[in-house]
């Protein structure tokens, strides 16, 4: 396991997605799971801007901390995280699905907290990559990757399978999750938390009915084109899980 097939890479380009089973090693990803677990109560001194969190005037970590919700970047600051986004099966699956030699564009990770009670759990709502990066059709590729066994109610992907044809971007309308993530700003001279807006496909825009929601064990790939609509579930265990988002590029071509 853990290869893309010719069936990977005709439902990828046909569906707009492709679903790879063990694609990274399940003892890499609970070691950056149990790394994520620590980050969660003591944010380590990184880069400025790594880090997305809840409301540093509500929510704090047990080392009175703001709260991560989104982590950019955390293959660039440690080991841990870069054997997951620069692993061979990854740039191997990329290189397949893209049709080309590849690298690697951005990785992220999100945590869906348990204690979040709220009406959204977390969830996101259809959207389109592209509409955040700007990369051009064809050219990128995104894979998700669970840390823990996703389904339903339990932060699993659902895509909406042919909605990447016609490399069309749908307009999209902003919104703030809740509870919303802050980053870290300079208002005056001084260091402040604001709130931003997420965007996602208009509501009244979705037909349900033709989504798929994708089950997956920690360490499945779900590659999925920048175009493809695509939405989280909430978070109703009671846990807290956490995703790795990992995104690629044909090389020269962009």
């Amino acid at each position: 396991m853990g290869t893309v097939t010719e069936q990977h890479i005709q439902q990828y380009r046909e569906e707009g997605y492709c679903h790879v089973e063990g694609l990274i090693p399940a003892e890499l990803m609970a070691n950056a799971w149990a790394r994520v677990r620590k980050i969660i109560d003591h944010p380590p001194d990184w880069k400025k801007g790594r880090f997305q969190v809840l409301n540093p005037e509500i929510y704090r970590a047990s080392s009175g901390e703001p709260v991560p919700k989104g982590i950019q970047r955390p293959g660039l600051e440690e080991a841990v995280f870069a054997s997951v986004a620069e692993h061979s099966n990854m740039a191997n699956a990329m290189a397949g699905v893209l049709g080309g030699d590849v690298e690697l564009f951005t990785d992220q990770i999100g945590v869906k907290h348990g204690w979040i009670d709220t009406e959204q759990g977390g969830c996101s709502y259809f959207h389109q990559d592209s509409w955040y990066w700007k990369i051009d059709p064809e050219l990128g590729c995104n894979c998700w990757i669970p840390m823990q066994e996703v389904g339903k109610n339990a932060i699993a992907l659902s895509v909406m399978p042919r909605s990447h044809i016609g490399w069309e971007l749908v307009p999209h309308e902003s919104y703030y999750d809740d509870p919303p993530m802050f980053r870290k700003s300079r208002v005056n001279g001084d260091e402040t938390y604001e709130p931003f807006k997420r965007h996602r496909i208009p509501l009244a825009q979705i037909d349900y009915s033709d989504e798929v929601l994708v089950k997956m064990k920690p360490g499945d790939g779900l590659f999925f084109s920048n175009y493809t609509w695509h939405r989280s579930e909430p978070n109703r265990t009671g846990n807290t899980m956490a995703f790795y988002a990992i995104a690629y590029q044909l090389k020269d071509r962009v």
